[in-house]
């Protein structure tokens, strides 16, 4: 065991990197050195945080010069009494748990003192724990896992005279068994509590657990007491509700304002325009005006919203010049179709469709009342082939398409310029779809065969037939149909 000399002080210090000079320190750590007592500490005139924890201390001393002390941990020792602290008057937390105090006692000079850890003790009884009545600003008391096992109403005394009490560590000892409805109770009698046994007190319990102790103790009876918080839940949930409904009004409250003020804002913009719409609507080809969602704004009905009297919906003549997307915001860019989109176009529209424009104010209706022709059929078991490619697809649609428009396909083949790739790619095509054709030909022609090979006949005599005949060894009289089967495919790849 090692002493606390001026000594071991100096190297504690040199080895916490604190300020040679005593006076200079306001905090020492001292834990967990197997000190037997608190001396030398005269010269620490300035400490405020002295841990002092985990030692061999059996009594509180040496501490009278300590008088700007805040924090003091004494837990984790063989301390049995609180005493010697009469220096220590602007004392905010004070730790002794973890000793073998019976008693609370001699700490009422501490004005300031705040929290008071006194858990794991020897504490028994009511009167072993009066004392903290006497302790004026006291707002957290841990006397949980002690020994107290006393008259549940003593106890409950004590706790309701601590007026600045906010929280409390009662579990861990005998007399909780013995409080009817433990935290109601305790909630209800402390009137300031925030905190009970490592759960906080929020405002709605705190209003629950207030209208059931006032009707129990007002009739005592626990049916009156349990109606009597129900109807304080409901109150909360009414108010709560009610909340969210003003909430919702002054939301909807301030849409409407800002709705308004936007309004106003169009306005002005659109008067100081001289009377141009303002730019919430972009013209398309078709000298429609769109709004920013895709709809159709008729003119009138946004000349009747706006309130613009007698003056005239104009359009801002550059979008019809400009050619904007009504979608997308994009200019419109013509470009020059191939032949071949042509010839498609106008094999399933007609001559003169490269005017025709389709835009999302077209009704489905409109579109099936023109009795377009189908799309081409596919045909063939071909297409049935999941390992068909999307090169093969594409050459049997375009070999379709000139079927059904043999005049169109003359006149792509006599030209001879511009679409010699794609004679040269369409017979690539040609080529390849026909390979494919052939081999999943063979490849059925080849499964249908390995569906007539009949089995091999069973050996014949000798050990094998007598190990065939073998029933305990799972070995039938015919090799499987299966490996025969495989056999044979793999032969005709």
């Amino acid at each position: 065991m090692s002493e606390m000399n001026a000594e071991t002080l100096k190297e504690l210090i040199k080895k916490d990197k604190l300020y040679i000079t005593p006076e200079l320190n306001d905090k020492l750590y001292l834990h967990y050195k197997g000190f037997r007592k608190i001396e030398n500490l005269e010269a620490y005139t300035g400490l405020r945080v002295l841990w002092l924890e985990g030692n061999g201390l059996d009594k509180i001393e040496g501490l009278d010069n300590q008088k700007e002390m805040r924090t003091l941990y004494l837990q984790e020792n063989i301390i049995n009494k609180i005493e010697n602290l009469d220096a220590l008057v602007n004392l905010d937390t004070l730790n002794i748990s973890k000793n073998f105090i019976a008693k609370i006692e001699n700490l009422s000079h501490m004005k300031l003192l705040k929290t008071l850890i006194i858990s794991n003790n020897n504490l028994a009884d009511a009167a072993s724990i009066e004392h903290v009545v006497d302790i004026p600003g006291l707002h957290a008391l841990d006397i949980q896992s002690n020994k107290i096992d006393d008259d549940p109403e003593k106890i409950l005394s004590v706790l309701e005279r601590c007026k600045e009490l906010r929280v409390v560590y009662l579990k861990g000892n005998d007399v909780v068994k013995k409080i009817s409805h433990y935290r109601k109770t305790i909630v209800s009698r402390c009137k300031n509590l925030r905190y009970l046994d490592d759960r906080p007190v929020f405002d709605d319990e705190r209003r629950r657990c207030d209208a059931w102790g006032a009707a129990y103790a007002e009739t005592g009876s626990i049916e009156k007491a349990q109606e009597a918080e129900r109807e304080a839940i409901a109150a909360i949930r009414q108010e709560k509700k009610d909340r969210e409904e003003r909430a919702f009004l002054q939301f909807e409250e301030m849409v409407r304002e800002g709705q308004r003020i936007k309004k106003e804002k169009e306005e002005a913009e659109r008067l100081a325009n001289g009377g141009v719409l303002p730019d919430k609507a972009i013209m398309s080809t078709d000298h429609k005006v769109f709004g920013r969602d895709g709809a159709v704004i008729d003119e009138k009905k946004v000349e009747q919203d706006l309130g613009l009297g007698s003056h005239l919906v104009q359009v801002d003549k550059s979008r019809r010049e400009e050619r904007v997307n009504p979608f997308s915001g994009e200019k419109i860019v013509d470009v020059k179709e191939s032949k071949l989109v042509s010839d498609a176009r106008e094999a399933r529209w007609g001559p003169g469709s490269e005017n025709r424009v389709l835009s999302s104010n077209v009704a489905l209706e409109d579109l099936e009342k023109e009795k377009l022709p189908p799309p081409p059929n596919s045909g063939g078991d071909i297409w049935n082939e999941e390992d068909f490619s999307a090169e093969a697809k594409k050459e049997k649609e375009l070999e379709e398409y000139y079927a059904n428009n043999a005049g169109d396909k003359a006149n792509w083949e006599k030209d001879e310029g511009s679409d010699a790739g794609l004679k040269a790619e369409l017979k690539r095509l040609q080529d390849k779809t026909e390979a494919l054709r052939m081999k999943a030909i063979s490849e059925n022609e080849a499964r249908k065969k390995l569906e007539e090979v009949p089995p091999p006949p069973p050996p014949s005599g000798g050990i094998m037939s007598r190990i065939g005949e073998n029933k305990n060894l799972g070995i039938g009289g015919s090799w499987p149909k299966k490996e025969a089967a495989k056999t044979d495919f793999e032969e005709l790849d």
